[in-house]
């Protein structure tokens, strides 16, 4: 457990080093781009998320904690042969990965940085099944419980690379990660902690690259805004006609 918390802490100063440098004045509209927001934020665990309404899971949410339960963890993974961004885990003997948090405007799309890696849940080293979030209970008196996970207590995107036919797009999801410990109400306690996908979106050309947190361009929403007022007006006119 002590190296996982170490790995993590390594991520998170790989994240300040090299993310920390995408540019802050990107123009986050783009006009090719399928954008879906929920009504409410939708709860991971157990989530297998379609990305594009086809009815084909892209995304799997999974609980990873072991029983009797000291480790509580969510690890995602690509369904089929969607792949996600994440951080070999290349100094654990066992493997696995971490999911890259990535801040708004970082360029989801080819990899040219050798320390991360698109993977597909089938990856070797099982790299396939990435870390999101946890905590566990080291068993000392006052220990407390140890936070692990890139998107624990913290909103961040995740990279995906997934097929729609023969076709690969680029995309990516917010996930707002929780907590351990009581929950607000003071009803549950999680050692395993809560996260919930705010919204997602994918660029619908093929092979282009796309900004995290990127959405369809002001003018083509004014567009279709004014085409649904046009409507409206068409059909008030029809009814007082």
């Amino acid at each position: 457990m002590k190296r996982l918390h170490k790995s993590i802490c390594f991520l998170h100063v790989w994240l300040v080093l090299t993310l920390g440098l995408a540019p802050a004045t990107l123009t986050l509209a783009q006009g090719t781009i399928a954008y879906y927001q929920p009504p409410q934020p939708l709860f991971v665990l157990g989530r297998m998320l379609d990305l594009n309404g086809d009815e084909q899971a892209d995304v799997r949410f999974y609980d990873a904690s072991n029983y009797p339960l000291v480790y509580g963890a969510t690890k995602v993974s690509g369904v089929g042969t969607a792949r996600l961004l994440v951080l070999p885990h290349v100094w654990m003997a066992d493997g696995g990965s971490s999911l890259v948090p990535l801040p708004a405007g970082f360029v989801v799309g080819p990899i040219s940085d050798p320390s991360l890696l698109w993977a597909a849940q089938d990856a070797a080293n099982a790299y396939g099944a990435a870390l999101l979030l946890g905590a566990y209970d080291p068993e000392t008196v006052g220990g407390g419980l140890v936070p692990i996970g890139p998107f624990y207590d913290m909103t961040a995107f995740m990279g995906i690379h997934f097929q729609i036919g023969t076709d690969w797009y680029y995309g990516w999801v917010r996930i707002r990660g929780g907590t351990a410990g009581p929950s607000e109400d003071g009803q549950q306690f999680y050692l395993n902690p809560p996260a919930w996908i705010v919204d997602w979106a994918y660029e619908t050309r093929p092979d282009t690259p796309i900004f995290a947190g990127a959405v369809p361009e002001p003018s083509t929403w004014a567009l279709l805004g004014a085409g649904g007022l046009l409507f409206w007006w068409y059909g008030r006119r029809k009814q007082t006609g």
